[in-house]
């Protein structure tokens, strides 16, 4: 099983546990502490960074939103500094900058879709996944993957 494989298969759990805000975006990206065409956004308190995504990724956005509701505002990335190294939390509410524009975007799906299609475009960005009732993620400016609601 490869890596991209068992983080889809981890985004697929989390997304059946569900959330207390939707929509979330989280990126994942190699190669830089921060993540790619992203700005941070200042927030008090901060959310704790710096964990590996595994499994307890859902509690830790439910604890982040409890400490502070705004957390979920913005992408949250996780990044790591070479292939075949494990993911860690860079930070959380990050704002999407990213200028791509992807020829398989979807007409009259709003901001944090094209926020997450953009920013799958963009050069040390692994992948893009947006939560809501449905779960996407998105590779290359396409969707990689579509896991439907209920």
């Amino acid at each position: 099983m490869s890596e991209e494989m068992d983080i889809e298969a981890l985004l697929r759990k989390v997304h059946a546990e569900g959330f207390p805000r939707y929509p979330l975006l989280v990126v994942f990206f190699t190669g830089s502490d921060e993540p790619p065409d992203c700005v941070s956004m200042l927030r008090a308190p901060m959310p704790r960074g710096g964990f590996v995504f595994g499994e307890d990724f859902g509690s830790q956005v439910r604890q982040a939103v409890l400490d502070n509701e705004s957390a979920h505002d913005g992408a949250i990335a996780f990044g790591r500094s070479r292939k075949f190294s494990p993911y860690k939390c860079a930070g959380w509410s990050y704002r999407i900058v990213a200028t791509g524009v992807a020829d398989a975007a979807e007409a009259n799906r709003g901001a944090a879709y094209n926020s997450a299609v953009s920013l799958s475009l963009s050069a040390g960005v692994d992948l893009v996944c947006l939560f809501s009732r449905d779960l996407e993620i998105f590779v290359g400016g396409r969707r990689a993957a579509l896991v439907e609601g209920r």
